[in-house]
């Protein structure tokens, strides 16, 4: 085999000259290398996928070196053609010194005694790594306040506390389940725009990395339509057919438009996390309105009352209706707890992963109008999303409203009251009525 040398003899580093005919393009694909740190025209070796900058000299002497290229057929062909020439570095009689195959005769060593370190600190080490750009967290960041204002509605927070009417949820939930179909037509598109590669090593590939998450989003859409019936009937929901409003339409049709073939498979990915991460986002912010009542009170009773004679009374008892309850009791034990549990965090965190992945293995196309087309579609997804909410008042609207007191002694007014007056006239005919039961 050619290079070959005996046992304990060091091997030279070898190089490689071209005639002027080969082409080394055939050898290496060339990119443009846009990050923020470096912007160059680079070459990946087609062999081996090394990568440097482009610089004709070096590339010759890297495929002196790439055994994957030396041992395929062009390789071998270009050595016997003469279009690649081996030369060994050992035909110079210098060239080992200024290698460090050979020491320089002109150099006297001298030893040095080992410094001790004046300072008792931990020894120096390696530098941290630079950390890889994150396509999300530049979304994220760019879009705060419109992310905040999104997913902090009165629908929410009314859904926390258990005040939200039973109508805006079934409005609610008749646009979410359009939503939730037009997912899975739409993570199956995405599905069809990745073509995985061949490599050595999948599972840490991108592509297919985005492929293994599609598939179980696919999954998730599924259960997630079954979710959403179940609930339904478990809680006795009410929910009539409505057509899609036009904030759903929107959605609907950005999932259409990034999921064409003129959007990218980023685009896609970028919108479906969107989606994701504003579910998750709202459904926390809801959470935290959910009241913790405790198991038990340090209250005590009078003797006279046993457990059953402590009931409460017709003025302390809930005034709100089962059909109130059910509704409420979705929103808590159901919607709630599905979109903030610790499965559902972690499927949002993985799409904000492979967003960031795929980001930073692209290596061709124009990187920045790339990055306008992904602001842009998560700035459509954020927008709309503020837009599904159906309209409801928030438990705060009325804090900056001036408190209007009415005179009791207008006997005119009598609008109002469902005794006949008002003031101390109202809490009388109240007693009345209370103790005539």
């Amino acid at each position: 085999m050619y290079g070959a040398v005996p046992p304990g003899v060091s091997q030279p580093t070898p190089t490689m000259t071209k005639s002027r005919t080969y082409d080394i393009a055939k050898s290496f694909d060339e990119f443009w290398d846009d990050s923020a740190s470096q912007k160059c025209m680079r070459v990946r070796c087609r062999y081996c996928g090394f990568v440097r900058a482009k610089n004709t000299t070096r590339q010759v002497e890297h495929l002196g070196v790439c055994h994957e290229f030396l041992s395929s057929t062009e390789g071998q062909q270009a050595l016997t053609n003469g279009d690649l020439i081996p030369v060994s570095n050992d035909q110079s009689p210098n060239n080992a010194i200024w290698r460090g195959g050979a020491p320089n005769p002109n150099i006297q060593a001298v030893a040095r005694k080992a410094q001790a370190r004046t300072s008792m600190g931990p020894p120096p080490g390696a530098p941290p790594s630079k950390p890889q750009p994150s396509l999300a967290s530049h979304l994220v960041t760019k879009m705060a306040e419109a992310l905040t204002s999104a997913t902090r509605k009165p629908f929410l927070s009314h859904a926390g506390c258990g005040t939200l009417p039973a109508t805006a949820l079934n409005q609610w939930l008749s646009q979410e389940i359009h939503i939730s179909r037009a997912l899975v037509s739409f993570v199956g598109s995405l599905i069809g725009k990745i073509r995985v590669p061949e490599t050595s090593d999948l599972t840490r590939d991108p592509t297919f990395r985005a492929l293994d998450l599609l598939c179980s989003a696919v999954n998730n859409m599924k259960k997630e339509l079954e979710f959403l019936e179940s609930t339904k009937v478990k809680y006795n929901l009410h929910v009539d057919p409505q057509e899609p409003l036009p904030a759903t339409r929107g959605f609907i049709d950005l999932f259409a438009s990034a999921s064409s073939p003129q959007s990218t498979l980023l685009e896609g990915l970028v919108v479906l996390w969107a989606t994701e991460h504003c579910f998750c986002t709202s459904f926390q912010y809801a959470g935290t309105f959910k009241a913790t009542m405790p198991a038990s009170s340090s209250y005590s009773l009078p003797s006279y009352l046993t457990p059953t004679q402590g009931s409460e009374s017709a003025m302390y008892s809930s005034t709100h209706s089962d059909i109130e309850s059910q509704h409420t009791a979705a929103l808590h034990e159901a919607f709630i707890q599905n979109f903030t549990s610790a499965n559902f965090v972690r499927f949002v965190s993985a799409c904000k992963s492979i967003v960031d992945e795929v980001a930073n293995a692209q290596t061709s196309g124009n990187g920045r109008m790339e990055m306008l087309n992904c602001e842009r579609v998560f700035k459509q997804a954020v927008w709309l999303w503020g837009h599904i909410w159906p309209d409801v008042n928030g438990p705060d609207d009325g804090a900056d409203k001036a408190l209007t007191i009415e005179d009791d002694l207008d006997t005119d007014a009598t609008v109002g009251s469902p005794y006949g007056g008002t003031g101390l006239a109202a809490i009388a005919a109240h007693n009345r009525a209370s103790m005539s039961v």
